[in-house]
Formats: C-alpha cells, sequence, structure tokens
C-alpha cells in the first residue's frame, strides 16, 4: 500500500479551492480529463493491475513513538498533524466530542479494503496516546490546544484514534462536481461509450461507488475526498470517517444506491471478493481497536453485511438482464 503524508482535504478540510474546468471544456473530448494531473501520467491504456503497485507503507515507526509537536487541521472534524518523536509525520483523528467514534472508521475501511484486496484506502492504524503527552504536543499552537481542551475524549488518562501516515504530494480529482460525474456516469452506463484511455479510471470510480454504498460513507461527495496516486495511476478513497454509522443516514444512503442503480460496469474481482466475504470473514477482516474491544459493534457490522448482500443483488439482477460479460467488464 502506498502512504507517506495526508493532505489537509484529506483531513476534513473543505475549503481548500479545486481546479474545476467548465463543461464546455470537458465536452471538447473524452481522450483525457483536463486537469492538472491525467491519468494520461499513468499509462491509462492498460488494466490497473498492470500498473506500477503502490509500495506498502512501513508501519512500525507510527506504533511506538510518542508525539513532540502538532497543529489542528480539520475544519469539519477534528484532526491533528502530528510529527512523532522519531521524525514520522501521520494526521491523528482522535475520539471527540462532536465526531464521537468517527475515528473508527477510517480504520475499519482500511481493513475492509484488504479484505477485498483494494489498494485505494490510505493506512490507518489505531493509536492510543497519553493525554497529558498528546496535550503537551499541541501546546505550542493555540488552535490546536483549546480544541484538545474543548473537544479531545480521553478514558483512564488515554486517547483512542487513527493515526494516518501522512501522504505528500497528495493530489485531487474532483469527481464529484456536476460535470465529471456526466462524463463517469456516461462511461459506467451501458448506454455510454467507454475510452480506452479512460477505463482505469471508469473502473476505480465504479468500485468506490460500490466501497460506499457497503461501508455507508455519507461523505464522500461533500468535496475533496478522492485522491489520486499520480506514480500509479491509483485512486485514494480518503476520508473515511463517515463510514459504518448505525444506522446509515438513509438519505444519503439512498442516494448511494440510487447511484449504484445507475452503473452497469463492474469489477469481476471485486465481485468475487464480495461474494466470499461473509459476515464471519467480515469480522475477522475489521477485527479489534485493542485486544478484546471490537472495533465495530456487532449490529454495525451486521448492516455492512447486509450492504454487502444487497450491493451483490443490484450486480445481479444486471447479469441477469444484460448477461455476465457485459457487466463485469473490469478485471
Amino acid at each position: 500500500m502506498l502512504i507517506a503524508a495526508l493532505s489537509l482535504l484529506a483531513c476534513g478540510r473543505k475549503d481548500a479551492p479545486l481546479a474545476t474546468p467548465d463543461a464546455s471544456t470537458l465536452a471538447a473530448s473524452d481522450a483525457g480529463l483536463p486537469l492538472a494531473f491525467t491519468f494520461a501520467d499513468a499509462a491509462p491504456s492498460d488494466p490497473p493491475d498492470a500498473r506500477a503497485p503502490l509500495p506498502e507503507v512501513d508501519v512500525a515507526p507510527f506504533l511506538a513513538s510518542a508525539p513532540r509537536s502538532g497543529k489542528a487541521i480539520g475544519h469539519t472534524s477534528v484532526v491533528f498533524k502530528l510529527e512523532l518523536s522519531n521524525g514520522s509525520v501521520a494526521a491523528y483523528k482522535p475520539e471527540s466530542r462532536k465526531g464521537h467514534g468517527r475515528f473508527r472508521g477510517e480504520i475499519a475501511a482500511r481493513r475492509l479494503a484488504r479484505a477485498l484486496a483494494l489498494p485505494n484506502v490510505p493506512a490507518a492504524l489505531p493509536r492510543s496516546f497519553e493525554a497529558k503527552t498528546l496535550r503537551a504536543a499541541l501546546a505550542t499552537n493555540a488552535r490546536a490546544a483549546g480544541i484538545f481542551d474543548a473537544e479531545v475524549v480521553a478514558h483512564g488518562g488515554q486517547v483512542d484514534g487513527a493515526l494516518i501516515p501522512w501522504i505528500s504530494n497528495l493530489e485531487f480529482l474532483p469527481i464529484e462536481t456536476d460535470v465529471y460525474r456526466a462524463r463517469w456516469t456516461r462511461w459506467l452506463s451501458r448506454q455510454g461509450p467507454l475510452p480506452t484511455d479512460q477505463a482505469g479510471l471508469a473502473a476505480q470510480i465504479s468500485t468506490l461507488v460500490v466501497f460506499d454504498a457497503i461501508t455507508g460513507n455519507w461523505d464522500r461527495w461533500s468535496g475533496g475526498n478522492v485522491g489520486v496516486d499520480k506514480a500509479s495511476g491509483t485512486l485514494l478513497f480518503i476520508d473515511n470517517d463517515g463510514a459504518f454509522f448505525e444506522p446509515a443516514p438513509p438519505a444519503p444512503l439512498a442516494a448511494q444506491f440510487a447511484l449504484l442503480g445507475k452503473i452497469d460496469r463492474y469489477s469481476r474481482k471485486l465481485v468475487i471478493a464480495l461474494r466470499a466475504l461473509g459476515p464471519i470473514a467480515l469480522a475477522d477482516a475489521i477485527g479489534e481497536l485493542s485486544p478484546g474491544a471490537p472495533l465495530l459493534p456487532a449490529k454495525t457490522l451486521s448492516g455492512v453485511d447486509e450492504r454487502r448482500r444487497r450491493v451483490l443483488g443490484v450486480i445481479d439482477a444486471k447479469i441477469a438482464e444484460q448477461g455476465e460479460a457485459a457487466v463485469l467488464q473490469f478485471d
């Protein structure tokens, strides 16, 4: 997997501008996306598996070292950028009053992605810090110290949270904007043409929609929540703390499944992996926050499994109507 740093938008900041071309620019051609980064830089005519693999991040430096400095970077959620005593840098989403339990979604999304063999979700590690140590690291940043005092929740002197190794030079693909959404929904519809040089991107967006429907992530389309690894051409499903709510918010979930219903092209490998991921395998994949403490409650896992089966039902109905080869077009 990748990861060496995480950008501000990945940590909940929504106010940074996105360079989004207008509709006339996009309508000119489907040959490539007119962005500072395009998938032409990553051999887009090749299937995703043929591209350079993402390097595995070495998580060991992030698991033992204490924080020595930090600042607040979240705007819509409580997030700190921490430098650890060994020099490693990470984003840290702690347990907080306004985001109770949301850090668990980051960890669970990463673990689910690994169980499905998806390289798209950045590393997110369960990490507890002594409250006094974390507070001392933030003391030199007035905003961070104030947010800590007002929002961070400690139990027994410990703060639980998700530690996300920092992704440097992270770029974003604004697929949530109307002009981009019109384009990729056309690619993924059986009525629309699928340009050869955009097949890799289309496949990963299809997988993103499936993944979010299963996790119940209501926050994907609010802006700045899809990154890209330029070297490999891999979309990064960042900012997953809106996932795994119990219950999943009904209106966003309905919108997710409505979007899923409009997609006719899916990954064969993903569908095979979803069929194999029954309730026991799912529980094993999500695992524990700490020894003896499940990361997600049994009821939440049951909801995830129900949505997994519902997603497969949508895809199976399309296969019955259109044929397997037409629906499972991506590897």
